[in-house]
Protein backbone atom coordinates (compact mmCIF):
# COMPACT_ATOMS: atom_id res chain seq x y z
CA UNK A 1 0.00 0.00 0.00
CA UNK A 2 2.79 2.38 0.98
CA UNK A 3 4.73 1.52 -2.14
CA UNK A 4 1.77 2.23 -4.42
CA UNK A 5 1.17 5.58 -2.63
CA UNK A 6 4.86 6.47 -3.06
CA UNK A 7 4.77 5.57 -6.75
CA UNK A 8 1.61 7.65 -7.22
CA UNK A 9 3.15 10.63 -5.38
CA UNK A 10 6.38 10.42 -7.42
CA UNK A 11 4.38 10.22 -10.64
CA UNK A 12 2.36 13.32 -9.69
CA UNK A 13 5.49 15.24 -8.70
CA UNK A 14 7.31 14.32 -11.89
CA UNK A 15 4.24 15.36 -13.91
CA UNK A 16 4.14 18.73 -12.12
CA UNK A 17 7.83 19.28 -12.75
CA UNK A 18 7.32 18.70 -16.46
CA UNK A 19 4.48 21.23 -16.53
CA UNK A 20 6.35 23.89 -14.61
CA UNK A 21 9.33 24.01 -16.99
CA UNK A 22 9.49 27.31 -18.84
CA UNK A 23 9.14 27.12 -22.61
CA UNK A 24 12.25 27.88 -24.56
CA UNK A 25 12.08 31.41 -25.85
CA UNK A 26 13.31 32.05 -29.33
CA UNK A 27 14.82 35.42 -29.96
CA UNK A 28 13.44 37.09 -33.00
CA UNK A 29 15.28 40.09 -34.27
CA UNK A 30 12.91 42.96 -34.87
CA UNK A 31 14.34 45.75 -36.94
CA UNK A 32 14.18 49.13 -35.22
CA UNK A 33 11.44 51.43 -36.46
CA UNK A 34 12.46 53.76 -39.24
CA UNK A 35 12.96 57.24 -37.86
CA UNK A 36 12.42 60.14 -40.18
CA UNK A 37 14.37 63.18 -39.19
CA UNK A 38 12.57 66.42 -39.73
CA UNK A 39 14.06 69.72 -38.72
CA UNK A 40 11.44 71.71 -36.87
CA UNK A 41 12.01 75.39 -36.38
CA UNK A 42 9.90 77.49 -34.07
CA UNK A 43 7.03 77.49 -36.56
CA UNK A 44 5.76 74.71 -38.78
CA UNK A 45 4.62 76.05 -42.10
CA UNK A 46 2.26 74.11 -44.31
CA UNK A 47 3.79 75.27 -47.58
CA UNK A 48 7.35 76.36 -48.38
CA UNK A 49 6.10 79.22 -50.48
CA UNK A 50 2.84 80.59 -49.26
CA UNK A 51 0.08 80.17 -51.86
CA UNK A 52 -1.79 83.22 -53.06
CA UNK A 53 -4.58 84.37 -50.71
CA UNK A 54 -3.51 81.84 -48.08
CA UNK A 55 -3.51 83.21 -44.56
CA UNK A 56 -2.09 81.33 -41.58
CA UNK A 57 0.53 79.31 -43.49
CA UNK A 58 2.82 79.13 -40.44
CA UNK A 59 0.14 79.44 -37.75
CA UNK A 60 -0.55 75.92 -36.47
CA UNK A 61 -2.47 77.28 -33.47
CA UNK A 62 -4.99 78.81 -35.90
CA UNK A 63 -5.54 75.47 -37.66
CA UNK A 64 -5.79 73.67 -34.33
CA UNK A 65 -8.48 76.12 -33.27
CA UNK A 66 -10.35 75.53 -36.55
CA UNK A 67 -10.20 71.79 -35.85
CA UNK A 68 -11.41 72.17 -32.25
CA UNK A 69 -14.27 74.46 -33.28
CA UNK A 70 -15.25 71.99 -36.00
CA UNK A 71 -15.28 69.15 -33.51
CA UNK A 72 -17.65 71.11 -31.26
CA UNK A 73 -20.00 71.96 -34.14
CA UNK A 74 -22.86 69.61 -35.13
CA UNK A 75 -22.61 67.90 -38.51
CA UNK A 76 -25.53 69.80 -40.05
CA UNK A 77 -23.78 73.13 -39.46
CA UNK A 78 -20.43 71.81 -40.66
CA UNK A 79 -22.10 70.43 -43.79
CA UNK A 80 -23.40 73.91 -44.62
CA UNK A 81 -19.91 75.35 -44.03
CA UNK A 82 -18.41 72.71 -46.32
CA UNK A 83 -20.88 73.55 -49.07
CA UNK A 84 -19.77 77.19 -48.93
CA UNK A 85 -16.06 76.36 -49.38
CA UNK A 86 -14.26 76.68 -52.70
CA UNK A 87 -11.36 74.77 -54.23
CA UNK A 88 -8.47 76.85 -52.87
CA UNK A 89 -5.81 75.12 -50.81
CA UNK A 90 -6.98 76.92 -47.68
CA UNK A 91 -10.56 75.79 -48.30
CA UNK A 92 -9.40 72.21 -48.87
CA UNK A 93 -7.55 72.18 -45.54
CA UNK A 94 -10.50 73.80 -43.77
CA UNK A 95 -12.84 71.27 -45.38
CA UNK A 96 -10.65 68.43 -44.18
CA UNK A 97 -10.67 69.73 -40.62
CA UNK A 98 -14.45 70.20 -40.77
CA UNK A 99 -14.82 66.55 -41.82
CA UNK A 100 -12.73 64.92 -39.08
CA UNK A 101 -15.36 64.65 -36.35
CA UNK A 102 -16.70 61.20 -35.62
CA UNK A 103 -20.28 62.20 -36.50
CA UNK A 104 -19.29 62.98 -40.09
CA UNK A 105 -20.77 60.45 -42.54
CA UNK A 106 -18.27 57.99 -43.98
CA UNK A 107 -18.55 59.22 -47.59
CA UNK A 108 -17.85 62.84 -46.61
CA UNK A 109 -14.89 61.84 -44.47
CA UNK A 110 -13.51 59.68 -47.28
CA UNK A 111 -13.88 62.52 -49.79
CA UNK A 112 -12.02 64.88 -47.43
CA UNK A 113 -9.29 62.28 -46.81
CA UNK A 114 -8.72 61.83 -50.53
CA UNK A 115 -8.52 65.60 -50.96
CA UNK A 116 -5.92 66.01 -48.22
CA UNK A 117 -3.95 63.02 -49.54
CA UNK A 118 -3.64 64.87 -52.84
CA UNK A 119 -2.54 68.03 -51.03
CA UNK A 120 0.04 66.49 -48.64
CA UNK A 121 2.85 66.25 -51.26
CA UNK A 122 2.73 70.03 -51.55
CA UNK A 123 3.31 70.47 -47.79
CA UNK A 124 6.68 70.99 -46.18
CA UNK A 125 8.26 67.82 -44.78
CA UNK A 126 7.45 68.81 -41.18
CA UNK A 127 3.85 69.70 -42.01
CA UNK A 128 3.34 66.53 -44.06
CA UNK A 129 4.67 64.37 -41.22
CA UNK A 130 2.55 66.22 -38.67
CA UNK A 131 -0.64 65.87 -40.71
CA UNK A 132 0.00 62.21 -41.46
CA UNK A 133 0.83 61.19 -37.88
CA UNK A 134 -1.60 63.35 -35.93
CA UNK A 135 -4.57 63.54 -38.26
CA UNK A 136 -4.47 61.34 -41.33
CA UNK A 137 -3.46 57.96 -39.85
CA UNK A 138 -6.08 57.99 -37.06
CA UNK A 139 -8.73 59.13 -39.54
CA UNK A 140 -7.85 56.32 -41.96
CA UNK A 141 -7.91 53.77 -39.13
CA UNK A 142 -11.33 55.00 -38.04
CA UNK A 143 -12.62 54.73 -41.59
CA UNK A 144 -11.23 51.19 -41.90
CA UNK A 145 -12.94 50.20 -38.65
CA UNK A 146 -16.22 51.75 -39.78
CA UNK A 147 -15.96 49.92 -43.09
CA UNK A 148 -15.26 46.60 -41.35
CA UNK A 149 -18.14 47.21 -38.95
CA UNK A 150 -20.45 47.92 -41.86
CA UNK A 151 -19.43 44.70 -43.60
CA UNK A 152 -19.86 42.68 -40.40
CA UNK A 153 -23.25 44.26 -39.79
CA UNK A 154 -24.43 43.36 -43.30
CA UNK A 155 -23.11 39.82 -42.87
CA UNK A 156 -24.85 39.50 -39.51
CA UNK A 157 -28.13 40.73 -40.98
CA UNK A 158 -27.80 38.29 -43.89
CA UNK A 159 -27.12 35.39 -41.54
CA UNK A 160 -30.05 36.39 -39.33
CA UNK A 161 -32.34 36.29 -42.37
CA UNK A 162 -30.94 32.89 -43.36
CA UNK A 163 -31.60 31.62 -39.83
CA UNK A 164 -35.19 32.84 -40.01
CA UNK A 165 -35.66 31.02 -43.33
CA UNK A 166 -34.16 27.84 -41.90
CA UNK A 167 -36.38 28.12 -38.83
CA UNK A 168 -39.46 28.47 -41.07
CA UNK A 169 -38.36 25.42 -43.09
CA UNK A 170 -37.83 23.49 -39.86
CA UNK A 171 -41.34 24.35 -38.67
CA UNK A 172 -42.79 23.27 -42.05
CA UNK A 173 -40.87 19.97 -41.91
CA UNK A 174 -41.98 19.46 -38.32
CA UNK A 175 -45.60 20.01 -39.34
CA UNK A 176 -45.27 17.53 -42.23
CA UNK A 177 -43.71 14.99 -39.89
CA UNK A 178 -46.59 15.38 -37.43
CA UNK A 179 -49.08 14.90 -40.28
CA UNK A 180 -47.27 11.74 -41.41
CA UNK A 181 -47.25 10.43 -37.84
CA UNK A 182 -50.97 11.13 -37.61
CA UNK A 183 -51.58 9.24 -40.87
CA UNK A 184 -49.45 6.35 -39.60
CA UNK A 185 -51.40 6.27 -36.34
CA UNK A 186 -54.70 6.24 -38.25
CA UNK A 187 -53.50 3.39 -40.48
CA UNK A 188 -52.32 1.37 -37.50
CA UNK A 189 -55.67 1.87 -35.78
CA UNK A 190 -57.48 0.66 -38.91
CA UNK A 191 -55.24 -2.42 -39.13
CA UNK A 192 -56.00 -3.30 -35.49
CA UNK A 193 -59.71 -3.02 -36.07
CA UNK A 194 -59.55 -5.35 -39.06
Amino acid sequence: MRISCMILALTLLSGCSVLSKQPIEQKVEVPPPQIIEVVVDDDICLFTTEPENFDHNCDMSYWLEVWLEADATPWIERKAQLAALGQSQEDKIRGYLLSLSSDTPYQDRLRAQLTIDDLIPEFTDAAALLVQVVVSKPNKQLMELESALSVLSKESTHRGQELQKLYAELKAQQKKLEELLQIETTLMDKNRNN
